[in-house]
């Protein structure tokens, strides 16, 4: 018991020495994927803005984004259960022989070098191309008269409950083939040189994918809810009938969506100074803009 405690201290020593490290290197991650998340909304929004190097901002978007990161998870954790629920009798009621005979086969088949790795490459190009790649359809969507005719616009005007599974579901592709990878690492062999190119080409796919997990979430996710401001200057909103939203702001300017009659949309950047924001409600954007094109075949019921 003594020397339990003891590595356990001497553990906690070399963690506390090198907290400084990681602190560091968290900050950065999240600062990274901050910055993603808002490079990628604004350009959803059709916002043309230059960022600054180094914005709170990034913290907290990447903050948001890892809360909403690690809120999927227990979807995943829901579906892998009820999966293994499901193969669970027939796996208990086929004879010991069989499945020794199954673990034996699948044993030789990732014992092969080349086979896993290509598997991983397999999987996440299509991935990425199929369903991470989707999301950079939608660029300037505030100011487009519908959206782009492809599936992905679906997921765009899905409920809550529906686009949280979407990304449990991205979350979760990119998760099995980061598996994959850590078990072509476990039976890599040194030897084989096609080998080692073929894993380190499948860890670069690994690490696209959770690149494009802040991105997707910049576009689907953190684009949706926008505040609706009111008292703005009688030069913004000339009539009762515009309605405007805050859009993004500087220390020294604020950017505000218009949408007025006859489908009349505008960006407009106003100085801070002449623009006192009062926020009145927060509205689904891509509901007001675009259901009613998509009430039939792709409706928003929220």
């Amino acid at each position: 018991m003594d020397d339990l405690f003891k590595n356990l201290g001497e553990k906690l020593g070399a963690f506390a020495g090198k907290w400084t490290a990681y602190a560091a290197f968290g900050s950065f991650l999240l600062y990274l994927i901050g910055y993603l998340t808002l490079r990628f909304q604004l350009s959803t929004y059709g916002l043309a803005t230059d960022l600054d190097l180094f914005d709170e901002k990034y913290f907290f978007a990447g903050c948001r984004f890892l809360v909403y990161l690690v809120s999927s998870v227990p979807n995943i954790l829901i579906v892998v259960i009820l999966l293994c629920a499901i193969g669970y009798l027939p796996y208990r009621l086929t004879p010991a022989s069989a499945r020794s005979c199954l673990q034996q086969h699948l044993a030789d088949w990732c014992a092969r070098p080349l086979r896993l790795p290509l598997l991983g490459i397999v999987i996440a190009v299509i991935f990425i191309q199929l369903v991470m790649r989707r999301c950079f359809a939608f660029g300037n969507i505030l100011l487009r008269e519908q959206l782009p005719n492809a599936w992905i616009s679906s997921v765009l005007l899905a409920s809550d409950g529906r686009l949280t599974l979407y990304f449990s579901g991205l979350v979760a592709g990119t998760l099995l083939t980061a598996f994959i990878a850590w078990q072509a690492l476990e039976h890599a062999d040194s030897d084989n040189s096609a080998a080692q190119l073929f894993i380190g080409v499948l860890v670069f796919l690994v690490a696209v994918e959770f690149l494009l997990l802040p991105v997707n979430y910049g576009v689907l996710v953190s684009t949706q809810q926008l505040p609706r401001v009111a008292d703005l200057p009688a030069t913004v909103i000339s009539q009762d009938t515009q309605r405007a939203w805050l859009l993004w702001y500087t220390k020294e300017n604020f950017t505000y969506f218009i949408y007025g009659p006859k489908d009349h949309r505008m960006l407009l950047t106003i100085p801070r100074k002449d623009a006192p924001t009062k926020i009145v409600a927060y509205d689904d954007i891509y509901c007001i803009l675009f259901s009613a094109e998509h009430a039939g075949s792709r409706p928003c019921p929220r």
